[in-house]
This record gives structure tokens, C-alpha cells and sequence, in this order.
């Protein structure tokens, strides 16, 4: 009986290392499978590191639902637009089409170099030259003669982010903006900055300055993966 029992108790324990073994493998693959669906639909700088998390994962895809998927890459270009440090995470995430997270929040930089491509789109003209840090956005340039320089501030605005200035100083004297506006035709200091189209249920939820871009964070409920 002794007997008996050791050989039961040592095949029940190959059989859980068996399916231990069975499960990190199938996550491992689907780890890989989301990573190929990030490069399919978006340009990625690098292989993206993906990480679903939770053990085991069988019983995750015998309920149809994974508790929460994580991914990061260097870089990503959406629509044209470079983000730079791009986290994702997914929680909730059913596995029936569409695929739909409970929650989503994706957070990225836009560097400088970004910011100032956007710029040079809309104000060429001008001149200016872009430069971040933790108070804001710098603009600097010159008229008539004398350096301009303005600080403006990031804020959301529905889907874009809004550049406002915060303060403006001519050849080293603070001026009010709207004093320009003779000089300038208008006031175009202050400008949108456009966010890629995102997935169905994703908003821009934060953004602020750090040195060299614009942190971004967009999230959202039950939003459409694919």
C-alpha cells in the first residue's frame, strides 16, 4: 500500500510539473503572439518586451480573459508622430472579437525633436527653436533684432494638447503676448498639438513637461484592441 501511494504521489507530481511546463510555454508563445501584433499594426523601435501576468495561464484562456498585459518599447511611430518610452498596460482583457480592455492606460514621450517638427509645420516662419524641461516648453527665436523667448505650458484639450504661453520675454524685458500681435499678425505662440488617432474608449489623460519632451499619458475604459 506504502508502494502504492509513493508511485501515485510521484506520478500526480510529474503530471503538475508536466503541466507547469505545458503552461509557461503557451505563455511564453502568446507573449510572442502579442508582441508580432504590435509590430503588425505600428512602427516599433525594437522588439517590443510584452509580459502577461498571472499563473497559470491556462486557466486565464479557459475564462476568456486575461488579468493584465504589459508591454514597453523604446519608441513607436504612430501616424507619423514619434513617442519615445512607451509603457503600456492592459488589464481585463477579453479574448472574443473585438478584443476589448477593461482598462488601458498607455503613457509615452514626445521628444523634442517631435515637438519641433510640429512646430516648425505650423510656424516655420518663425524660427523658432524648441527646447523642454521640467517648467515647460521653451520657444526661443529672434525679432527685430532682439531674442525672443517664450515659456508655455502643456495642457490637455479633448484629444490634442494645448501649448500656452505662460510667459514671453523680449531682448530680456517680460511682455504681454498680445502686444506681438501687430508685429506678428496675429498670436501664434499658443498652439495645438494634434494626438494620433487612438482606439475606440482611449483619451489623453495627462501630459506634462520634463527635460527633453512631453510626457504623455492616455487612458481609458472597455477600449477596442482590435
Amino acid at each position: 500500500m506504502r508502494r502504492f501511494v509513493a508511485w501515485a504521489a510521484l506520478i500526480l507530481v510529474v503530471l503538475l510539473a508536466a503541466a507547469v511546463v505545458v503552461d509557461r510555454v503557451l505563455h511564453a508563445r502568446a507573449e510572442t503572439e502579442v508582441a508580432k501584433q504590435l509590430t503588425s499594426f505600428m512602427e516599433v523601435d525594437g522588439e517590443p518586451d510584452v509580459t502577461i501576468d498571472g499563473f497559470p495561464f491556462l486557466t486565464q484562456v479557459a475564462a476568456g480573459t486575461m488579468t493584465s498585459v504589459r508591454a514597453s518599447a523604446a519608441g513607436v511611430v504612430a501616424e507619423g508622430t514619434q513617442l519615445d518610452d512607451v509603457k503600456v498596460h492592459a488589464r481585463g482583457v477579453a479574448l472574443t472579437q473585438p478584443i476589448t480592455a477593461g482598462r488601458l492606460e498607455v503613457t509615452g514621450t514626445l521628444p523634442d525633436a517631435e515637438i519641433q517638427r510640429l512646430v516648425d509645420e505650423r510656424h516655420g516662419d518663425l524660427g523658432l527653436a524648441v527646447s523642454t524641461h521640467t517648467e515647460g516648453v521653451t520657444l526661443r527665436a529672434t525679432l527685430l533684432g532682439m531674442p525672443l523667448e517664450v515659456l508655455a505650458e502643456p495642457t490637455v484639450a479633448g484629444q490634442s494638447i494645448q501649448v500656452r504661453v505662460v510667459r514671453l520675454t523680449l531682448g530680456g524685458q517680460e511682455v504681454d503676448a498680445g502686444a506681438l500681435a501687430p508685429l506678428l499678425g496675429s498670436t501664434p505662440l499658443s498652439f495645438d498639438l494634434a494626438v494620433p488617432n487612438l482606439p475606440q474608449g482611449l483619451a489623453v489623460d495627462g501630459v506634462r513637461a520634463q527635460d527633453g519632451g512631453v510626457r504623455l499619458t492616455l487612458a481609458g475604459e472597455d477600449v477596442v484592441l482590435g
